[in-house]
């Protein structure tokens, strides 16, 4: 621990914080969760249609490990280098067993950014797993230091999406509008791939994220990583 966060001071020290401009994520694509989510967001467009611009499309799904500034081509590669290097880490986490990640009931923070629950056991082995992935990042002396602590939360509505909003006064989001969902069963997703995506590159036709570098891990891994 010691010998991460002395390494950590070191990088940060190096230079000013730069914008992230990359993550490290997993998506999310079981329908059921995604359907919830869905549902859930109708309801609340229904009851306050100004919303619309502050909901995150589902095909965006996803919960984030860490974020990164990649300001050059050589960290890029690092960083997709880091990224594969993690897998054989998550595996041994895993030990061929798939890890189910259990979404219920709704959060939020500050009443500005709303998110799906995940279920505490689920996240302590995820924690690990983004400690693994974290840990090839700094070894490659990449700039994560945008990252916060890792906590899963699947956001899927964001005032700062909308700032006209904020400039017309409204500042928070209303319990009252999502009540109904505050402690539905969501679904579950099974971790089965790790990507590394940019922030400001052109989405894919799917609607996700363009993908750098994808790792598959658990039971069904014996794939090898995907590069765009």
């Amino acid at each position: 621990e010691n010998k991460k966060e002395d390494l950590e001071q070191e990088v940060s020290k190096k230079r000013p914080r730069e914008t992230p401009n990359y993550f490290v994520s997993i998506p999310i694509t079981d329908d059921q969760i995604l359907d919830r989510i869905e549902d859930v967001q109708e309801l609340i467009f229904t009851k306050e249609p100004d919303l619309l611009r502050a909901l995150l499309p589902v095909q965006t799904m996803h919960l984030t490990i860490i974020v990164a500034h990649l300001g050059t081509e050589e960290e890029l590669k690092k960083a997709v280098l880091a990224l594969k290097k993690s897998k054989t880490k998550v595996e041994d986490i895993l030990q061929g067993k798939d890890l189910k990640m259990t979404f219920h009931g709704i959060g939020q923070f500050n009443n500005q950014v709303i998110y799906v629950k995940m279920l505490e056991e689920d996240q302590k082995m995820l924690s690990r797993i983004a400690g693994a992935v974290e840990e090839c990042f700094i070894e490659m002396n990449l700039d994560i230091s945008g990252s916060r602590d890792f906590k899963p939360h699947l956001t899927f509505l964001k005032l700062s999406k909308a700032p006209r909003l904020k400039r017309r006064g409204f500042r928070k989001i209303c319990l009252d509008l999502y009540r109904e969902y505050e402690d539905s069963y969501f679904g579950t997703e099974v971790l089965h791939q790790i990507d590394l995506c940019a922030i400001r590159k052109k989405k894919q036709e799917s609607g996700y994220y363009y993908c750098e570098c994808s790792i598959n891990v658990g039971s069904g891994s014996s794939e090898e990583s995907k590069e765009q």
